[in-house]
């Protein structure tokens, strides 16, 4: 049984036993309307699409040269032992920017 018709099967069971939609959407944790969206027209559980979903890429994504530079940076001898939030504001003062603190973090993880 997957989680998504668990959750309905629970959502079904509130409302049957005299609790609002709404109320019962809200113990359950999940928007009305996504409860809403994982019904077939007749009343079946819907299979979930995410996963055969098309993935864009992101118009301001990195590229593989820009996260290498990144992995490069901070693997050179004087900001080895240093962390993102003293390397970015370093490379700042020396007129450089490769990407913001967060976009270090992201990539070093």
């Amino acid at each position: 049984m997957t989680e998504r018709t668990r959750l309905l099967e629970y959502f079904d069971t509130a409302v049957t036993d005299g609790a609002s939609r709404k109320h019962a959407a809200e113990l359950i944790g999940i928007h009305l309307r996504t409860l809403k969206r994982w019904r077939t027209e007749n009343g079946a559980v819907a299979e979930d699409k995410r996963p055969h979903a098309p993935r864009s890429e992101q118009p301001h994504q990195l590229t593989q040269s820009e996260e290498e530079a990144i992995v490069d940076t901070c693997n050179l001898q004087e900001y080895q032992s240093l962390p993102p939030s003293q390397i970015v504001p370093r490379l700042a003062d020396k007129g450089i920017y490769l990407a913001s603190e967060s976009t270090f973090y992201r990539v070093l993880k």
